[in-house]
C-alpha cells in the first residue's frame, strides 16, 4: 500500500498577515509621535556654563555679574528658552559678553529632591517658578529677576540691560535702583 499523502495547505499570500503588519507599522508611528511631542529633541547648549561654585570667583574676575538660570526639563518655556537663546551659538556668546552664566537645574519632579546648594539658591533668590532668571552683582549686591520666557531677542536685550544695572546702579530708563 503506497503511503498516505499529506494534504497541502493553500500556497496563496494571506492578506490578513499584511494589514496586521500594516497596522503595528502604524501604532508604532502613532506612539513615536506622542512621545516626540512630549519630549522634544534637545538643541546643543551653545552655553559655556560655569559651575556655581566658582561662579563669584569668575565674576570677581571678569567684572561681570552673575546670571542665575533657574529651569527644570519638565518646563515647556525652559525648553523654548534654552532651544532659542543657550542653543543659539550668537545670542549664547552675547550673554556670556555680559554675565557669568550659571545653570541651576531643578530635579525634584525627576529625583524627589534638589542638592543643598540648588535649595539654598531658589530659597534665597524665592524662586516659585520657571524659568526664572537673576542677575546678581556680588561686587555691588543689586540684583534683577525675571520669570517667564518672552522669546529670545526680548531676553537676551533683558539679561543685557540687567547686567548694566546690577553693575551700574541705573536701571534701562535712568532711575536708580535701590
Amino acid at each position: 500500500m503506497p503511503p498516505a499523502e499529506k494534504p497541502r495547505g493553500s500556497t496563496r499570500f494571506d492578506p490578513m498577515w499584511l494589514l496586521l503588519v500594516a497596522a503595528a507599522l502604524f501604532l508604532g508611528r502613532v506612539a513615536m509621535g506622542v512621545w516626540e511631542e512630549y519630549n522634544p529633541p534637545k538643541k546643543a547648549d551653545k552655553m559655556s556654563w560655569v559651575p556655581h561654585d566658582q561662579a563669584h570667583f569668575e565674576a570677581n574676575r571678569s567684572g561681570r555679574p552673575i546670571l542665575y538660570d533657574f529651569s527644570a526639563d519638565w518646563c515647556a518655556p525652559c525648553q523654548q528658552m534654552n532651544a532659542g537663546v543657550f542653543a543659539d551659538a550668537k545670542l549664547a556668546r552675547s550673554v556670556e559678553s555680559a554675565v557669568v552664566p550659571v545653570h541651576v537645574l531643578d530635579r525634584v519632579q525627576e529625583d524627589g529632591h534638589n542638592p543643598a546648594w540648588i535649595d539654598s539658591l531658589q530659597k534665597q533668590w524665592r524662586v516659585d517658578g520657571f524659568p526664572t532668571l537673576v542677575v546678581y552683582s556680588p561686587k555691588t549686591g543689586r540684583s534683577r529677576m525675571s520669570t517667564g520666557y518672552g522669546g529670545p531677542d526680548r531676553t537676551v536685550r533683558w539679561i543685557a540691560q540687567s547686567a548694566y544695572a546690577v553693575q551700574s546702579g541705573t536701571a534701562p530708563d535712568g532711575s536708580s535702583l535701590p
